[in-house]
């Protein structure tokens, strides 16, 4: 190696001036080079070699600066420092790092764990300002343990979440790695189902908080519940911030109650009113969901002062009353089904999600104090539509119009019936008047009395 990586050499002398000779010193340098340079032949890899400095233009009316200012315009570096350098070589054996210095840093191939290429920025450790071959030594290796615990340290003191990889199982836990840092979680700190066994766990990453640290003991202990917790928890965060009135989002009904559903939009829950769960009147959510039901939900509204999200489930369904005209007109008679009945009338539907109310003054052409002595739930009647409202949502109908309606056509009906007269009638009205009058004008006949 020491063959192969030429050193830079500086012979120190003054000039006339008193001052170091720079230019003088760095001519020679190169001659010394060039006196070392081995011969090669063309079947054989260059060897590395340290990059010299180049010989800067210098005014002859400024001063030369000495060797002191020369080595005081590098960057001061030392060892067990962590600095940032660029490919400049690469060799079988190893890479040249240009890191500012006075000369390149050498990485050796051991200690590369990526794929680099000339030009490529990397991240090292100095563990040796000048080895005999006139290199900085540097460390890839030992650089990446430096930064990955700096992460680990950082996780630890932000409570954030790790990745790490499950490399092993045993009786009190899972073996986490996490870039080349080891971990442990305790069985107690694993989040699992009843019948997963921690073998199950290996080969996969997972989520894990740091729940303690000691760095001079390399001790670790993470926490996978707090991880997966963390993880939703953020999660939910993010889909919160992107959620806006108007969209479509699928998600998953959580719980029912009375008053409406909560669905799961991923880890966000948000209520769909019952009032919204259909464009036809719900007595209850769970006549129209059920736990565990996947679907697509509008977003009507968000509440993020109270983190409240606000869901339809109708606005996904056709709205029969932007068509109710196209349909039904006033004056028109149809079959409507009686859905629940008030003091005031009672409810009908024309069809699906269309209801119309019946006043109670228009149930019957008879006076009555109660809608159920009209009609009852589920009838199936037929009503005269008075008025129909769209904006508003309203239909107005009538029972008591149809009745009179009814009533009007059979009253001339029978008055038809009434006035009906065939010519069969009439020929055996005059037959029965002639007979009548020849009866009336005939000779009289009486009876004897048998013994005259």
């Amino acid at each position: 190696m020491a063959e192969e990586l030429g050193a830079t050499s500086f012979n120190s002398g003054k000039g006339a001036s008193g001052e170091y000779d720079v230019d003088a010193l760095i001519a020679g340098a190169l001659k010394e080079l060039e006196e070392k340079k081995p011969v090669q032949k063309r079947s054989e890899e260059p060897a590395l070699k340290a990059t010299p400095m180049k010989p800067s233009r210098l005014d002859a009316k400024k001063p030369v600066p000495s060797q002191d200012e020369y080595e005081g315009t590098f960057k001061d570096f030392k060892v067990g420092a962590i600095v940032t350098g660029v490919v400049s070589t690469m060799n079988q054996s190893g890479v040249l790092v240009d890191i500012g210095y006075k000369s390149d840093g050498f990485v050796p191939n051991e200690e590369i764990t990526i794929p680099l290429k000339v030009g490529d920025s990397v991240r090292v450790m100095i563990e040796n300002l000048e080895n005999k071959e006139g290199y900085v030594v540097l460390s890839k290796k030992s650089a990446d343990f430096e930064i990955t615990w700096e992460e680990v340290n950082e996780a630890f003191r932000d409570k954030s979440v790790l990745q790490a990889k499950v490399t092993g199982a045993v009786k009190g836990g899972l073996v986490v790695d996490f870039q080349g840092i080891r971990g442990f979680i305790p069985a107690s700190q694993v989040l699992k189902e009843p019948s997963e066994s921690l073998e199950s766990f290996v080969g996969k990453m997972i989520p894990a908080k740091i729940i303690e640290l000691n760095r001079r003991q390399s001790k670790v202990i993470l926490s996978h519940k707090f991880g997966v917790s963390e993880s939703k928890r953020s999660e939910a965060h993010k889909i919160f911030d992107e959620l806006e009135a108007g969209q479509v989002r699928r998600g998953i009904v959580k719980s029912i109650k009375s008053f409406g559903a909560f669905v799961d939009l991923g880890g966000v829950e948000g209520l769909i009113h019952l009032t919204e769960l259909s464009w036809k009147r719900v007595k209850h959510p769970s006549d129209v969901l059920k736990v565990g039901q996947e679907l697509d939900v509008f977003v009507l509204g968000i509440d993020r002062a109270h983190n409240r999200i606000s869901l339809g489930l109708k606005e996904l369904q056709s709205d029969p009353w932007a068509t109710v005209l196209e349909k039904y007109k006033a004056g028109q008679v149809v079959k409507v089904k009686v859905l629940r009945l008030a003091k005031f009338g009672a409810f009908v539907e024309l069809e699906e999600g269309l209801e119309g109310l019946i006043h109670i003054s228009e149930l019957s052409k008879d006076k009555i104090d109660s809608p159920d002595k009209a009609v009852k739930p589920g009838d199936v009647v037929e009503a005269h539509i008075l008025r129909i409202i769209p904006d508003e949502q309203k239909i107005g109908l009538s029972i008591k119009e149809v009745q009179l309606s009814k009533e009007k056509e059979l009253a001339e009906e029978q008055k038809k019936e009434e006035s009906k007269i065939t010519i069969g009638e009439v020929l055996a009205q005059k037959e029965k008047t002639k007979a009548e009058r020849d009866l009336e004008f005939a000779p009289e006949i009486t009876e004897q009395d048998p013994e005259e």
